[in-house]
């Protein structure tokens, strides 16, 4: 099983500021001496924050009963709970803070996962708001960069979740065979001379629905992409945790012609215009982009079910 380390801050800025409660990282004390206490439930230091202020940055292992001692603690003091939605209902907020349930991945799970999420730590484009015909066909519309890198093969489209390619790695994975694998043009606009043509990492399988519920921005359940509103959201929730993992029914996802690459059915991201559905590949597709020596890649285990 990964490690899992539960990261969230108890704070008081302002030693007469009155507001406290639930952040989304966290709890606004209702005093400096509340959060002193805390930090002793914790064993944890406290240091000064903004005027005076008490700040208590929490980082432990989730079996450590350290944690449990501390949740006790916050659940006395404020009838508090942590949250278990990567959106915290509107209707619940009273009740519950926010927090990061940080996941860390041996090797040898990634190693033992039939599909994986990837993504990518490197920046290939700026990503630029689709028009709404380009929304329609899912294009992948970027901004012409006079500081585009030429050196990075597959990269993700700043600030956000889509993945592109450049040559020669589009012409080395269309050489190898990966099932389901769509590679369509990047679309630059605002004018100015392209350094280099990209394609959109996409695949021809759309997979099923996930189990995890899909939220919007109030933390409502939703469809995945039926009644987009411009600016409403779509958050993927796994309880908090990060990054999340993509749960499946086994039997849907066998019912899929076999593939190395394919696309969540949902698209997400905190509106309309720049979301994107996840690449999901196979340990064949993970070998490719290892012999084509691709760096700064993450993967995350998919879960069948």
């Amino acid at each position: 099983m990964p490690t899992i380390t539960h990261t969230f801050v108890i704070h008081k800025y302002y030693p007469d500021d009155a507001e406290w409660g639930s952040v989304s990282n966290g709890l606004a004390a209702k005093s400096i001496v509340d959060v002193e206490q805390l930090g002793l439930e914790a064993d944890l230091p406290v240091k000064e924050a903004g005027y005076s202020g008490r700040l208590l940055k929490v980082e432990l292992d989730e079996n450590d009963p350290r944690l449990a001692k501390l949740y006790e603690a916050i659940y006395a003091k404020y009838q508090l709970k942590p949250s278990y939605w990567t959106v915290i209902p509107k209707a619940e907020r009273a009740h519950y803070f926010g927090l990061k349930r940080k996941v860390v991945w041996t090797e040898q799970e990634i190693d033992a996962a039939e599909f994986l999420e990837l993504s990518s730590s490197r920046q290939i484009a700026n990503h630029e708001n689709p028009d709404d015909e380009q929304w329609e066909r899912e294009d992948y519309v970027a901004e012409v960069d006079k500081k585009q890198s030429t050196a990075v093969q597959l990269g993700f489209m700043s600030p956000f979740h889509g993945l592109a390619v450049a040559e020669p790695l589009r012409s080395n994975l269309l050489a190898a065979d990966l099932a389901g694998l769509n590679l369509t043009p990047v679309i630059f606009v605002r004018g100015g001379k392209v350094k280099k043509p990209l394609w959109a990492l996409k695949s021809h399988v759309i997979l099923p629905d996930t189990l995890n519920p899909i939220q919007n921005g109030r933390g409502d359940i939703v469809a995945s992409n039926k009644g987009w509103e411009r600016f409403e959201s779509r958050h993927l929730d796994d309880a908090e945790r990060d990054p999340p993992t993509l749960r499946y029914k086994r039997s849907e996802v066998e019912t899929l012609k076999p593939f190395d690459i394919a696309m969540t059915s949902a698209r997400f991201g905190n509106g309309r215009e720049i979301a994107y559905r996840w690449c999901v590949v196979s340990q064949k597709f993970r070998a490719e982009l290892k012999r084509q020596k691709v760096p700064a890649l993450s993967y995350v285990p998919v879960s069948l079910e």
